[in-house]
Parts: structure tokens; C-alpha cells; sequence
């Protein structure tokens, strides 16, 4: 599964997780830097992209706004900017929800110091 990189995501996190094996475009190398929330989300879901973010807006635009049901997104919600702690943990939910994330079509999983929760579409 590819990721898409939001411009928020620091770029030692992005070069750890190409360090590790992970296929990742960052906006800003698509052509999208500057671009607004619902376009980058449209592009990550055409091009079946899980959308890396740290913008919890993302989070709102699929769980309550008008992009309900669409996109598929890693939401990070660290207090403390550790780049290698956090790709590790990134590559971590990856591999441990390979299913979730080459079956569903819409969720939310929300990565913190304190684990995760996965939000799904509900159709």
C-alpha cells in the first residue's frame, strides 16, 4: 500500500519510512503543495493512497464533513516530535493492519504516544 505524505509530515519521518521499505509520494513531489484539504484527500483516494497526515481536519472531512465515507488516512497526534519513534510506529500499524488497509474503504486510524484507535465508515 502507497502512502501519501501531507506537507505537515516531517521529512526525517518520510526518509525512515523509505528507509524501511515504504513506497511514499509527498505532496509537494505531486504537484499538491498548497493545495486545499478535500483536493489532496480526492487525490489520495483515486489513486488508492492512505494519506499521512497531521492534520486532524483530514479526520473531520471523512467522519463528519462532506467527504463522509472517502479516503483513507494515518492521523498523527504526537505531543513530542521523535521521527524515528514515530515511523517505527507507523510501519508497526502498517504491517499489524494489512487487512484494514487493502480491504476497507474509508477509515481513520489516529496514531498517538498511547497506541491507536481505528475509526471505520460505517456504510
Amino acid at each position: 500500500m502507497k502512502i501519501l505524505a501531507d506537507e505537515n509530515i516531517h521529512a526525517g519521518i518520510i526518509n525512515e519510512l523509505r528507509k524501511a521499505g515504504f513506497e511514499i509520494l509527498f505532496i509537494p513531489e505531486v504537484g499538491l503543495a498548497g493545495c486545499d484539504d478535500q483536493k489532496i484527500l480526492e487525490y489520495s483516494e483515486k489513486h488508492d493512497l492512505i494519506l499521512l497526515s497531521g492534520d486532524k481536519d483530514f479526520g473531520g472531512l471523512i467522519e463528519f464533513g462532506t467527504l463522509w465515507g472517502r479516503g483513507k488516512i494515518i492521523l498523527l497526534r504526537y505531543r513530542l516530535i521523535n521521527t524515528s519513534r514515530i515511523a517505527k510506529n507507523i510501519a508497526e500499524v502498517m504491517n499489524k493492519e494489512k487487512d484494514l488497509l487493502n480491504t476497507e474503504k474509508s477509515f481513520v486510524i489516529v496514531l498517538s504516544e498511547s497506541g491507536y484507535r481505528i475509526h471505520r465508515h460505517q456504510s
